[in-house]
């Protein structure tokens, strides 16, 4: 296809394929799609896709709004007009302005608009395709919640190439693996029923065929969701034999989905009918026992009461160390229960050891007395349902918390933080709360989740939406870490440490760029 620009042509590929190279290969520059007259463009920065912009008028953002019954379209055509008059800026821009949409609705659906261009650039049957390298025209960033990976698998959804999808995987006989653990891709990832179910079987399936007879699902149903996984990076495929050689073109990987927190969930895919009703009823408490660990004292970690003998702690944590180990994921019912085991024998022994430690347990039970006569004084005098009370109990949750913490007491504090938060979530609390949770791997997802309750509350609330940026960039998720930032800067356009921040990430003309469009 013509264009401005150095270009690049693709053959013999379908659109989620192709989008894949360019992330993996870090490209920047606009992948168009042509066909029967209709125009989409996919915008790329440094192998991240940005926006995605169309020349069907179902397709562009006035006729979207109006379609979606989100404006009138009395609204869209005095607005159109007002593009060609005096008014400068986009016509979303101008809607907000006139008071027609909210700036977070409009937001809402530009990232929906944006997403149903390339679903249905993938479902085009014969498009003509090219790349045109270079930065071009700034776009603004209409999918800042969403990663590349998931938007490659959206797309992947899309494609109707059933020849693509059967030369991509090849023989049967091929080995079949996941790039990463079940709990990290279930954290990244929003996934189908059936890309749930393909990838909990992949531990059990020596190849593609027995990964097929061990789905039960129809082999184009397996073939469509295994094709969608592979070209999102999230699944490998392998030759059957050492000696074969795998051709790089085959399998094209998006930048890898980094290590998430573990999730406390049932695995969508695993079929729990299957189980007998000891082991579902197993598998349900060690998941709501995971939940609980981190808002449990120590003498609850190990199913005791304040007071326990020295020989009922011992044994205690012996007895959940064997009933909880890591290690029984081998049995059929716990296959996706890694993450929640290791949870609970890691909290188990960080209060075996101070329990088991006579000074330790000496000071923690005074503290755990003391809290514990301070929550019985203020929940017994006044009704939980008075605001004053509730306010109160707040304040001095708050105020303990923060001499806890002093000391070292992070259960404790953690404890009394998730009450305060469960009355008044204000985003400085929850703040609080999931740096105290950060400090333990295990934990990380519940605090990326009060980060993000942080900044739902308060959008505006940049000292959130810098810790979520230092938290991807921990990780080495450069693209996150982006997004995060911008929605920083664009909350407070004269911040000056997350100017600098995203300065240092993207340079100073992107910095430039954004700080143009935002003030």
């Amino acid at each position: 296809m013509d264009g401005g620009g150095s270009s690049t042509t693709f053959f013999a590929q379908p659109l989620p394929t192709r989008m894949a190279r360019l992330a993996s290969s870090r490209s920047t520059g606009t992948m168009v799609i042509g066909a029967d007259g209709r125009r989409r463009e996919i915008f790329f920065v440094n192998g991240e896709i940005r926006a995605a912009r169309s020349n069907v008028e179902s397709e562009m953002i006035g006729k979207w709004l109006v379609d979606r019954q989100r404006i009138s379209e009395d609204e869209r055509a005095l607005t159109l007009l007002a593009q060609g008059a005096d008014e400068v800026g986009t016509l979303g821009n101008i809607l907000v302005s006139r008071g027609c949409i909210t700036q977070a609705d409009l937001e809402h659906e530009l990232q929906e608009l944006t997403l149903e261009i390339i679903r249905r650039a993938s479902a085009e049957e014969t498009p003509r395709f090219g790349f045109m390298d270079g930065q071009g025209e700034p776009q603004p960033d209409t999918l800042p919640n969403l990663t590349t990976s998931q938007i490659i698998l959206i797309a992947a959804r899309e494609c109707r190439d059933q020849v693509a999808m059967w030369d991509m995987l090849g023989s049967f006989d091929r080995k079949v693996r996941l790039k990463l653990s079940l709990e990290s891709v279930l954290g990244q990832l929003e996934l189908t029923p059936s890309e749930g179910f393909i990838l909990s079987r992949l531990d059990a399936a020596k190849d593609l065929s027995s990964l097929k007879k061990l789905s039960t699902m129809p082999e184009q149903e397996v073939v469509s969701s295994l094709f969608s996984l592979v070209v999102a990076g999230v699944v490998a495929i392998e030759p059957a034999s050492p000696t074969g050689a795998e051709d790089p073109t085959k399998v094209s990987a998006v930048t890898q989905v980094v290590e998430a927190p573990p999730v406390e969930q049932v695995d969508a895919g695993i079929d729990e009918n299957a189980f007998d009703e000891r082991q579902r009823d197993e598998r349900h408490r060690i998941i709501e026992l995971a939940g609980r660990v981190t808002r449990i004292d120590h003498y609850r970690a190990l199913g005791l009461k304040p007071g326990a003998e020295a020989e009922q702690i011992e044994k205690a944590f012996t007895v959940i160390r064997k009933r909880y180990s890591p290690k029984r994921v081998d049995e059929p019912h716990l296959v996706d229960q890694r993450a929640n085991l290791t949870a609970i024998v890691d909290r188990a022994r960080e209060a075996y050891e101070l329990l088991s430690d006579p000074k330790a347990r000496h000071r923690y039970d005074r503290v755990l007395q003391a809290v514990e006569k301070e929550q019985q004084e203020r929940t017994s005098t006044r009704p939980r349902t008075d605001p004053a009370a509730r306010e109160a109990l707040v304040k001095a949750n708050l105020a303990r918390a923060d001499q806890l913490i002093s000391t070292g007491e992070t259960y404790l504090a953690i404890q009394l933080l998730e009450q305060a938060c469960a009355i008044d979530p204000k985003p400085e609390q929850l703040l609080k709360l999931a740096k105290l949770q950060m400090r333990n791997p295990l934990w990380i997802g519940r605090a990326l989740e009060r980060l993000r309750v942080a900044v739902e509350i308060d959008p505006t609330f940049i000292a959130g939406w810098l810790e979520i940026a230092n938290f991807w960039k921990a990780r080495g998720h450069t693209e996150r870490q982006r997004k995060a930032l911008e929605r920083a800067v664009g909350a407070d356009p004269w911040n000056e440490t997350a100017i600098e921040m995203y300065k240092k990430l993207a340079g100073s003309r992107e910095l430039e760029r954004l700080l143009r469009r935002v003030r």
